[in-house]
């Protein structure tokens, strides 16, 4: 004999037909049911889809939808090097523009210039297409290097330390941020942190 589930009228309100619920600490969670034909088998498979939770004193909570793109692009490396050298790298070269600078930094980072490339970070994401014109119109990459080469002296000028200095760059490296995100989402590991606050630098 089948037995009957009975649910508390503030839970059954929300099953309607296709729905069903699934008792957790707090309350029930509120799922809907298809089924789905699978080559080869004899029956359709059943798939349950998370709607969202039902508790006595809130009622039906939609579960969060991310808002995040999924498409992630290098922040930290290029953030930092920007915000705390951009001044002396636009000194480092003849003429040197914001423009500049923004593309030395992708250039000391992937080694390139390639469009891939500055599509990949987050400090030229909004200016992709101007950036892409200039390179097409043929930028000096002499002048790219000498940015790069600067980048390499100030880090060694301002983090003396070899080891701290390695540790930083790599851990800046791997800080991504989503395309969609705010900046201050990005979530630092506190070794990064610290040597950042030990040698009185920005984030």
């Amino acid at each position: 004999m089948r037995r009957t589930v009975v649910y508390p009228d503030w839970a059954e309100k929300y099953r309607a037909k296709g729905r069903t619920l699934r008792k957790v600490r707090d309350g029930y969670g509120l799922y809907e049911c298809t089924s789905v034909y699978v080559k080869g088998e004899k029956y359709p498979k059943s798939k349950q889809t998370y709607l969202g939770m039902i508790t006595e004193k809130d009622g039906f909570i939609p579960k969060k939808i991310s808002s995040l793109s999924g498409q992630y692009l290098e922040y930290g490396l290029s953030h930092f090097l920007f915000t705390n050298f951009k001044r002396d790298l636009q000194r480092s070269t003849f003429n040197g523009s914001e423009e500049i600078v923004m593309l030395g930094i992708v250039f000391y980072i992937f080694g390139s210039i390639d469009e891939v490339f500055i599509q990949s970070t987050w400090l030229t994401k909004d200016k992709s297409d101007a950036f892409v014109d200039r390179i097409n119109k043929g930028i000096n990459e002499s002048r790219l290097k000498t940015v790069s080469n600067k980048i390499d002296s100030l880090l060694v000028q301002r983090i003396p330390d070899d080891r701290d200095r390695l540790i930083l760059v790599k851990l800046l490296f791997l800080s991504v941020i989503d395309k969609s995100s705010a900046p201050e989402s990005v979530i630092y590991p506190e070794t990064l942190t610290a040597i950042i606050e030990r040698y009185g630098l920005k984030l």
